[in-house]
């Protein structure tokens, strides 16, 4: 751990304190005014006493936050992970007042006063770590605290994602090396260990063998540097194993998703409540884009086409971005549509005229306001629909053309498993990275499919919310 993220880790235990102090401090005084939820006070309480009994109770919850690992995290730390872990200890020590007070009722006379203590020391204590967090990026944006890095590029194209990760600096990291592996790479990062400047290695090249990453990690674990790598699709798969008993013989077999049996269920009751929720939010939006569009280009306002999907083809609606007699459809551009796709083909910035995926920068064929609508993702606003009648999730691998889909079909017919969805980690990489290639997108999708869970679903719709308001957007057109 870097010198300047223990400090911040020892630092953020009294501010996690103050804050919880604070909270308590808020609770108490709301409880002094009755509203629908706090009603007038029947038994008074003294502010030395209640002090004592919350400076009891802070070092108690302080304790649960550090059993979490709350005090033993990295300056790169993810915000959500962070989060739900404070969640989770301010409510374990709710859990114990609510025990002790379940047992003696006199030890504190106000329920509504724990309860509030628990809603505002979440917020109060989350927001003392964004406050550490900002001071902590700001220094990184000095190039204090950095973590020095090493990266093994590979030859799939990873690379280039990889590399905008880590160089940007607010994530806590300084590429100080990047290298094709061959027989001297080793030599190369014992120069740079020995210069003193590296704390980590990443091994992004996925298609080295298991003796040259025995040898990397062997290097890492001898200099006491972190090792890191990204999996091939094959190791994604590793961590669904299970094992069984078969009458004495012992056999490791991959499990199937997690989106099985009551996954399912919670996945699709989770899509029809957000589609719903979002479908009455965007509703004024609908007026708004519908009038852009018309005075923009003829043609209807709503794009339609068929698009693969889970065991069967489902018709895919979106916001019409492109001119009408250049969208590819009968109702739309026809034969002629389809013609001028094809000769696209060829400036393909997804893999060249043999890549599974069209993407064009600068499209011709795309209107004024449909720039506007693709870059702000607004144009995805009808899919809403096909989550709520269930042809598309919230969350899953993106909807392709069909005949993009016939491409790689066969290949990867684990991709059409389940659903696709309007969001998910592969989109969430094309927002810094449009050209995002093809095996990536499998490698995405395919951890996704085999690690799904509820949680694993807030956590990208929050993340792509996030990116859609107030992340900065791409200048690039596609």
């Amino acid at each position: 751990m870097k010198k300047s993220e223990l400090i911040f880790n020892i630092v953020s235990v009294p501010i996690d304190a103050i804050m919880l102090l604070l909270a308590g401090l808020a609770s108490f005084y709301l409880r002094l005014e009755p509203t629908v939820i706090a009603k007038p006070i029947i038994y008074q309480l003294d502010i030395k006493q209640y002090l004592g009994f919350a400076l009891s109770i802070i070092p108690l919850l302080v304790l649960f936050l550090s059993f979490l690992g709350l005090y033993n995290m990295r300056g790169v730390r993810k915000f959500w992970r962070e989060s739900s872990g404070v969640i989770i200890g301010i409510s374990l020590g709710l859990l114990v007042v609510i025990l002790m007070f379940f047992f003696d009722q006199t030890i504190f006379p106000s329920r509504f006063i724990i309860l509030s203590s628990w809603v505002l020391g979440i917020i109060f204590v989350i927001c003392g770590r964004t406050i550490l967090r900002m001071v902590q990026r700001s220094l990184f944006a000095k190039g204090i605290g950095l973590h020095r890095l090493a990266i093994i590029k590979g030859n799939d194209g990873s690379f280039r994602v990889i590399e905008k990760i880590y160089k940007d600096r607010s994530l806590g990291y300084e590429v100080v090396k990047d290298l094709n592996y061959s027989k001297n790479s080793l030599d190369e990062l014992e120069s740079v260990y020995q210069a003193g400047k590296l704390d980590e290695i990443l091994q992004a090249n996925s298609t080295l063998s298991d003796v040259e990453n025995l040898k990397l990690a062997e290097f890492a674990r001898n200099k006491g540097l972190r090792f890191s790598f990204l999996p091939n699709l094959f190791e994604v798969q590793r961590n669904i194993i299970e094992t069984e008993n078969l009458n004495g013989l012992p056999v490791i077999s991959l499990k199937n998703t997690p989106l099985d049996g009551w996954g399912k269920v919670s996945k699709r009751l989770l899509d029809v409540i957000v589609s719903f929720i979002c479908l009455l939010l965007t509703l004024p939006l609908f007026i708004i884009i519908s009038l852009a569009i018309k005075f923009d280009s003829r043609g209807k306002i709503i794009y339609s086409a068929k698009r693969g999907g889970r065991g069967k083809d489902f018709k895919f609606y979106k916001f019409r971005s492109m001119y009408k007699h250049l969208s590819v459809g009968e109702d739309f551009g026809g034969e002629t549509a389809e013609k001028i796709r094809q000769e696209l083909w060829q400036k393909n910035d997804r893999g060249g005229e043999s890549g599974p995926f069209l993407k064009i920068k600068d499209d011709p064929r795309v209107t004024k306001v449909g720039r506007f609508l693709r870059r702000s993702k607004l144009d995805e606003i009808p899919q809403f629909w096909n989550v709520l009648i269930g042809d598309m999730s919230m969350v899953g691998p993106r909807a392709h053309v069909l005949d993009e889909v016939e491409r790689y079909r066969a290949r990867y017919p684990r991709m059409f498993s389940i659903k696709p969805g309007i969001f998910g980690l592969s989109q969430i990489a094309q927002v810094s990275w449009p050209d995002l290639p093809f095996e990536e997108e499998i490698r995405l999708n395919t951890f996704y499919i085999e690690n799904w869970s509820v949680w694993l679903d807030v956590k990208i719709l929050a993340k792509t919310f996030w990116l859609l308001f107030f992340a900065k957007k791409p200048k690039t057109n596609y």
